[in-house]
């Protein structure tokens, strides 16, 4: 059975949102800095309401090594969340089945530029490949360009621009871990 949670790094730690965490969820996704590249319509969260919402509707994505987890750091492993670590399938533009696989992160800008990203990022990589996954993807907008370095550091591969995904024009990065493998 696979983990539920990413195995811990060095610095940080994987857990489920829960609803005491909804002032910095709200803290976080409220900022148009971090939001702006999340979604098809990136909007805020705009309330603590919006956020234990939320915090609900992520509680139900974790299952089978999938999920959506606050990143913590191992030393306050439940102290206030400096992100978000996802791996969840990734759904067609068009609505056809699929069983692509997406990793993501997002972290409050107050954490920015300490390789927290690309460490969650790495976790991630590690727990999709220790599940058999063979590809994982991340997709991004292409103005986006701190997640493109993280993607790069993660040794994945720009495909380019795609429609395929979420129904946005997006820039499209895969990983093939039977590669890491060898």
């Amino acid at each position: 059975m696979p983990r539920s949670t990413p195995t811990p790094t060095a610095r940080l730690a994987f857990r489920p949102w829960n609803a005491d965490d909804a002032e910095a969820l709200l803290d976080m996704y409220g900022r148009p800095e971090v939001y702006r590249f999340l979604g098809a319509s990136p909007s805020p969260v705009l309330d603590v309401d919006d956020a234990l919402q939320r915090i609900a509707r992520w509680s139900t994505r974790i299952r089978d090594g999938h999920g959506v987890w606050a990143i913590v750091r191992r030393e306050v492993p439940e102290g206030r969340p400096v992100g978000t670590a996802l791996m969840v399938d990734l759904p067609r533009s068009d609505g056809a089945a699929s069983d692509a696989v997406e990793i993501g992160w997002h972290l409050h800008p107050d954490w920015w530029g300490r390789g927290y990203a690309t460490e969650a990022g790495a976790a991630l990589v590690s727990a999709a490949a220790a599940r058999g996954q063979g590809t994982v993807r991340a997709v991004l907008y292409p103005e986006n360009h701190g997640s493109a370095a993280v993607c790069e550091r993660l040794g994945m591969t720009m495909v380019g621009i795609t429609g395929e995904w979420y129904g946005v024009e997006l820039v499209e990065y895969r990983l093939d871990l039977a590669r890491l493998s060898r």
